[in-house]
């Protein structure tokens, strides 16, 4: 385990949540509601708004609505509320609508479409402590440099108010050293391919978890078991989890149970929708 701090909670499972719509494109709480009761008896921790919640196309309103229909119907799950923003400003707007909403934490990438160095991305998070809002640092295909910087990682993870990495790099080398370097927070692995690599993360942040939680609970206390690895090995192809187009084939699941009222996916906001707090 590479966490060091006594405060620590991000082990087991966390649930990468969809967002589910209504036909008219607002954030449906009765869906929600109905998610968070498949998942809550299985998980740790739920994460919306991150790339599984469409986090990057959701409008101010849509965001915000989602983040505090998690927290309403969470029960005592502790929510980690999911920031892709352009700027560290809108992901310091958006870290202190989490808090105010009663999320436990946010998971927060470098901003998107910057090339930043390393310096720049320590300063980034350094600054989101003005939040007074635990944060876990997102590493996201696309969402951060393909290739982190271990050290600029380890001082990050010293920020009083980081309490973890989700890394979804999906290079198993890396992952190994950032454990190996023991950064002093909980690593969660964030790709299902790479569930059962002994890599010596201390959970598991999976969209999976938010269509089969009792499977990925399941992994989490025996990751190598080979008829549990068959079986996540056929639900990445029934999910399509390892293309970019997983979050649709999930949504039509979870429609196809009922949990959710429609399948469809991130409307595009109106320019009134993000000029809203």
């Amino acid at each position: 385990m590479s966490c060091l701090r006594p405060e620590c909670w991000l082990t087991g499972v966390v649930a990468a949540l969809v967002t589910p719509f209504t036909e008219r494109g607002a954030v449906c709480g009765d869906s929600v509601a109905r998610l968070l009761a498949t998942v809550r008896p299985h998980v740790n921790a739920v994460l919306p708004t991150l790339s599984t919640g469409e986090g990057a196309l959701l409008g101010r309103r849509q965001w915000r609505d989602m983040v505090a229909a998690t927290v309403r119907y969470a029960g005592d799950l502790p929510v980690v509320a999911g920031v892709l923003a352009t700027s560290t400003d809108e992901a310091l707007s958006r870290a202190r609508t989490a808090r105010r909403a009663g999320a436990r934490a946010v998971a927060v990438a470098a901003p998107i479409g910057a090339r930043l160095t390393p310096q720049a991305t320590y300063l980034h998070f350094a600054q989101l402590a003005r939040a007074q809002m635990p944060v876990v640092v997102y590493l996201g295909q696309g969402a951060t440099p393909a290739t982190p910087d271990l050290e600029c990682l380890r001082r990050i993870a010293r920020i009083p108010t980081v309490v973890g990495i989700k890394d979804s790099t999906g290079d198993p080398g890396f992952t190994r050293r950032l454990v190996g370097s023991r950064p002093g927070v909980p690593v969660l692995q964030g790709l299902e391919h790479l569930v059962g690599e002994d890599t010596g993360v201390d959970g598991y942040a999976l969209a999976l978890a938010g269509v089969e939680p009792e499977l990925c609970a399941a992994l989490a206390r025996d990751p190598a078991s080979p008829p549990l690895t068959e079986r996540l090995r056929a639900a990445r192809g029934r999910y399509g989890l390892d293309g970019p187009d997983f979050v649709r084939h999930l949504k039509i699941e979870l429609h196809r149970r009922g949990v959710l009222s429609s399948p469809g996916g991130a409307p595009i906001p109106t320019r009134a929708e993000e000029k809203r707090p």
